[in-house]
C-alpha cells in the first residue's frame, strides 16, 4: 500500500487525479479529523479507533494507494464551508470517510464513521 497525503484542501483535486492516472491498484482517501499537535493524534475520537483498522484493510489489496486527507480542526472541519463539507463528490457529513475511488475519478463507494468497523471494510476491500 501506498499512502499520499493531502497536505492543503487546494491540493485534493491534482492529488487525487495524479494518484488516479498512476495507481497500478485501487485508489482509497480517507477524510478526518486532523491530528492536534500536542498529541499526534486526531482530535476526533472514530478516526483515532479506525485509522489502524482501515489502514490494515487496504493494505490487504494489492497495488493500493491510500490518500489521506485532514479535514481540519474541530471547528475548521465543522464549518459549514469546510472545503470537504462542500466538494461535489465527497460531501463528508461525519468523520472519518472512507471512499473509493474508480479510475474514472467517481467516487465507487464510501463507508462513515460508525459504518467503518472490522467487517464491513473487510467487505469494502473485496
Amino acid at each position: 500500500m501506498k499512502v499520499q497525503r493531502v497536505a492543503d484542501p487546494s491540493e485534493f483535486e491534482a492529488t487525487l487525479a495524479s494518484t488516479l492516472s498512476s495507481a497500478a491498484g485501487r485508489v482509497f482517501v480517507v477524510v478526518f479529523g486532523t491530528e492536534e499537535a500536542a498529541t499526534g493524534e486526531s482530535w476526533c475520537p472514530d478516526c483515532v479507533t479506525s485509522d489502524p483498522l482501515i489502514r490494515k484493510a487496504v493494505l490487504t489489496v494489492k497495488d493500493s494507494v491510500l490518500v489521506e486527507v485532514p479535514a481540519g480542526d474541530r471547528a475548521t472541519y465543522r464549518d459549514p464551508k469546510n472545503f470537504y463539507r462542500n466538494h461535489e463528490q465527497l460531501k463528508v457529513t461525519a468523520v472519518p470517510t472512507l471512499y473509493e475511488f474508480g479510475k474514472d475519478g467517481k467516487v465507487v463507494k464510501k463507508l462513515v464513521e460508525s459504518e467503518i468497523t472490522s467487517a464491513s471494510l473487510a467487505v469494502f476491500v473485496q
